[in-house]
This record gives C-alpha cells, structure tokens and sequence, in this order.
C-alpha cells in the first residue's frame, strides 16, 4: 500500500524578498487602490488575501494574489493602523 505524505508548504516571498506565512498582515492592489489584508491561505502558485480594509457587507471579500503583488507588514505597521481607523 502506498503511504499518504502530508503536503508540503509552499514559499512564498513578497515584493522586498521576505518570506509570507500564513496569517501575516500584507498591502496589495486591488482596483487601483492600496489595501491591507490577512493571508488565510497558502496556495502552490497564489496566496489568498482576506481584505480588512474594507469588510464585505454579506461575506468577507477574499482574493488570489500573486505573492510578488503584496508587501509584507511588520506587526508595527499594523498596530498603527487599527489605532488610527478604529
């Protein structure tokens, strides 16, 4: 019988060459606009961006990014931002 093997992880690296991991807070285009997501998940060729900026009224609004497209935020950056619009 042949074994099952866990699937491996795939890496990903943004526009500055750091590495994106899952749940990671990044900044992507999206409809000529910047706008700051969660990566949910890790997908062989794309990553999945949860859009926090702006919620969707019935579902989250979720898209396929290249990972190239997105720029990785520190935890400061962050921090910063749900202070300044919450």
């Amino acid at each position: 019988m042949t074994e099952k093997t866990a699937k491996e992880i795939p890496v990903h690296k943004d526009k500055l060459g750091r590495l994106i991991e899952l749940d990671d807070f990044v900044a992507y285009p999206q409809s000529n606009s910047l706008r700051v997501g969660k990566i949910t998940k890790l997908n062989k060729i794309m990553v999945k961006v949860l859009d926090i900026t702006k919620p969707g009224k019935y579902k989250p609004s979720e898209y396929n990014k290249y990972p190239h497209d997105c720029v990785k935020l520190e935890q400061s950056d962050m921090t910063w931002y749900i202070l300044k619009n919450s």
